[in-house]
C-alpha cells in the first residue's frame, strides 16, 4: 500500500496544483467580469464630464458678448427708471384725471388715491376713478390719459350699462377704473447677474 502511494504521489501533486490553478483562474475571470461591468457606468461619467466641459468652454467663448448684451439691458432699465419722477403728487395726478373728465363733460366724475406698491425699480401708486358718460366719452378719456406727459397705466376697468338708456342712441355707462402712476425708486439698483453666472461656472 505504501509503495502504491509513493508510486502515485506525483499524480496527487499534479491534481492539487491543477485545482489551485483552477481556483486562481476562477478568481481572475470574476475580476475581469467585474471590470467589464464597470466600463458602462465609467463611460457614462466620461461622456457627462465631456458634455459639462463643452458647456463651460462654450459659455466662456460667448461670455464677452453675453456681458455686453446684459449690460446694455441694464442701461436701458436705468434709462427708463430715470425718466420716472422721483415723487408722485396726488393732487397733480387727480387734477390731471379730473381735467380730462371735465373737458369731456363726464358726469359725477371723481378720483381718489389708494395704495402704493413697490415693484422693484419703481413704485406704483393707484388712483380710483368713477364717472358716468357714453362709450365714446370714455374711449376719448382713455386716449387722452395715454397722451399725457406723465406715464399712466389703466390697471383695471369696469363699464356698467345703465338699463334705462339701452334703447337710446347713445347708451350711458358707469365707469369704474384704477389708474396707476409711477415714481422712481432711488434705493433700487439693477443687477446684471453676470457675476453669479461666472461663479456658477468657475470662470473668474
Amino acid at each position: 500500500m505504501k509503495e502504491l502511494l509513493i508510486k502515485n504521489l506525483h499524480w496527487f501533486i499534479i491534481s492539487y496544483a491543477a485545482f489551485g490553478l483552477f481556483t486562481v483562474y476562477e478568481e481572475k475571470m470574476q475580476e475581469i467580469e467585474n471590470a467589464k461591468a464597470s466600463i458602462g457606468p465609467m463611460e457614462a461619467k466620461v461622456i457627462k464630464s465631456k458634455r459639462k466641459i463643452s458647456e463651460i468652454n462654450k459659455f466662456k467663448k460667448n461670455l464677452a458678448k453675453s456681458k455686453e448684451r446684459v449690460q446694455e439691458v441694464v442701461k436701458q432699465i436705468e434709462k427708463i427708471q430715470k425718466q420716472l419722477p422721483s415723487e408722485v403728487n396726488d393732487t397733480e395726478v387727480q387734477a390731471l384725471i379730473g381735467s380730462i373728465a371735465e373737458g369731456l363733460r363726464i358726469k359725477d366724475s371723481r378720483s381718489f388715491p389708494e395704495g402704493e406698491k413697490n415693484e422693484g425699480f419703481y413704485f406704483a401708486k393707484e388712483y380710483k376713478f368713477e364717472g358716468i358718460g357714453t362709450y365714446l366719452q370714455f374711449l376719448i378719456f382713455f386716449e387722452n390719459l395715454e397722451k399725457a406727459e406723465r406715464i399712466l397705466n389703466v390697471k383695471k376697468l369696469n363699464l356698467t350699462m345703465d338699463p334705462e338708456s339701452k334703447k337710446s342712441r347713445f347708451p350711458i355707462v358707469k365707469c369704474n377704473t384704477v389708474v396707476e402712476s409711477f415714481r422712481y425708486n432711488s434705493a433700487y439698483k439693477e443687477k446684471s447677474g453676470v457675476s453669479d453666472i461666472e461663479n456658477q461656472f468657475n470662470t473668474n
